[in-house]
């Protein structure tokens, strides 16, 4: 059920959309289409736990964050 929560979530959420074409295009280790949606899904786990444990707002812009850019980081 959870796999299809993320199928859901990267065809319908620009957030995770982002987050699995990062997973898919990254330069070492890209991860294949099932791959990358398994991963989202870990990823929707991990942002439930901590909404419903410390009571916090979802957040896209921590969500995008999260992901470690090295183009980003080295401009």
């Amino acid at each position: 059920m959870l796999y299809e929560a993320a199928i859901s979530l990267v065809g319908k959420n620009a957030e995770f959309r982002e987050i699995h074409e990062y997973y898919r295009t990254r330069k070492e280790n890209p991860l294949k289409k099932m791959q990358s949606v398994v991963a989202v899904a870990c990823k929707i786990l991990r942002i439930f736990y901590v909404i419903l444990t410390k009571g916090v707002e979802y957040d896209p812009e921590k969500l995008l964050g999260d992901i470690r850019r090295p183009q980003v980081q080295a401009a």
